[in-house]
């Protein structure tokens, strides 16, 4: 109700507020329920804290090579917690956090940099090699991002339905709220301004560039929401990375698919040989 009363505003008030309420009602985030299988394997992680004020809520498993896992936008750490056991079984550190406005970390909504800034500040909080980051949709294009953005290095990385510019969340705007070109060309440049880049350049997918064999790319033919024809256009242009596709699982429920855990867990080992 909200969003079909606030699609009529945006065409009747001036651009530039109607852009602001576009991009107000664009950073909001919901916090999904957390389902059985993910309790489970929350209950068996310690709660770590990073971030300023140490505010930010993230979640451990094992030992050994420390693995950072990302949820995407709308998302939450429990989403990455059935990953999170399976990769810890296999001889690593499994690290998913809350980014701010998500899960048990602070905050009613979020931006692309608070993925970027808080993918930098539990890097920074843990000391230590990141010798993997598997990351889930945006977390998965913002950690690709962090690394010429804020200096974000892991050996390895597994990206999950990634998209390969921040393109979906015009895409839910254009179809709830139908704003005017205007206040979509604003929105791009508010996003980019985010990457340091223009929208022209987040096009190219140039926050995957350089990485090669050192790339893991999943996705699925099912899902709506990041198309998986993306995970093509990634791996050309990353010669030498991996590209595995499921079918039926969609964008979320991919992230517990017994073959993608299958998928990782081989990836992941390399990376310590």
């Amino acid at each position: 109700m909200i969003t079909k009363a606030a699609g009529i505003l945006i065409k009747l008030v001036p651009e530039s507020i109607g852009y602001t309420l576009t991009a107000a009602l664009a950073a909001r985030t919901s916090r999904p329920p957390v389902t059985p299988a993910e309790r489970d394997a929350l209950a068996t992680a310690s709660k770590l804290h990073y971030g300023a004020g140490n505010a930010h809520v993230a979640w451990e498993w094992g030992t050994g090579p420390l693995v950072i896992l990302v949820h995407g936008w709308g998302g939450r750490a429990a989403q990455m917690a059935p990953l999170g056991v399976h990769i810890a079984r296999l001889g690593f550190r499994a690290v998913a956090i809350d980014v701010t406005g998500h899960g048990d970390s602070p905050g009613h909504n979020t931006r692309w940099e608070y993925f970027l800034n808080d993918i930098a500040a539990i890097a920074r909080a843990l000391n230590e090699d990141v010798h993997a980051c598997v990351a889930h949709s945006a977390g998965a294009l913002t950690a690709m991002a962090a690394r010429s953005l804020k200096g974000f290095r892991a050996t390895r990385y597994a990206c999950i339905c990634a998209p390969s510019h921040p393109y979906p969340p015009i895409d839910v705007i254009q179809k709830k709220l139908n704003p005017g070109k205007g206040i979509v060309e604003r929105y791009k440049n508010h996003i980019a301004q985010q990457f340091d880049a223009t929208w022209e350049q987040l096009q190219t997918g140039a926050p995957f560039a350089g990485v090669g064999p050192d790339l893991l790319l999943v996705y699925d033919t099912t899902d709506r929401f990041v198309n998986h024809s993306e995970g093509d256009k990634i791996h050309k242009m990353c010669p030498g990375s991996a590209l595995v596709k499921t079918n039926g699982y969609g964008h979320t429920r991919i992230l517990v698919a017994p073959e993608v855990a299958k998928e990782i867990g081989a990836f992941l080992a390399k990376a310590v040989l």
